[in-house]
């Protein structure tokens, strides 16, 4: 339960924080034509709060992929728990069910499409609109 709540935490946080500052923008916006002490005081206040945001983003990934780790060593997939068995080799275990992939770090793997494709090509699949 815990690994879930991490990883899910951690899968959204970027974004997360992304809305929140540009609610901060929003407040500050309004607040130059109201009282431009508020709008000052949040943009300073926003920079100070970047480290901080970037910090607590680092110990969310650390919880989540120290709460993964525990799983992987058992050959249970932290995604949907099915067992998995001595089938899973390093350096990347994927999950037979839900295609789930993490590396030995409890990271989710996320596999590198470059490889597959010369050098030079770019990837046209999602541009492809018909």
């Amino acid at each position: 339960m815990l690994q879930r709540f991490f990883a899910a935490l951690r899968a959204h946080y970027g974004m997360t924080v992304f809305v929140l500052y540009l609610c901060a923008f929003g407040i500050a916006f309004v607040g130059t034509f109201t009282l431009p002490l508020i709008s000052i005081f949040m943009v300073l206040l926003s920079i100070f709060l970047l480290v901080p945001a970037v910090l607590l983003g680092d110990a969310i990934g650390a919880l989540s992929r120290r709460t993964t780790r525990p799983y992987l060593r058992r050959g249970v997939c932290p995604q949907c728990r099915e067992q998995q068995g001595p089938a899973w080799e390093p350096p990347v275990y994927r999950c037979a069910f839900c295609q789930a992939a993490f590396d030995p770090t409890g990271d989710p793997h996320e596999p590198d499409d470059s490889a597959s494709r010369p050098q030079g090509q770019a990837n046209l699949a999602t541009n492809d609109a018909g």
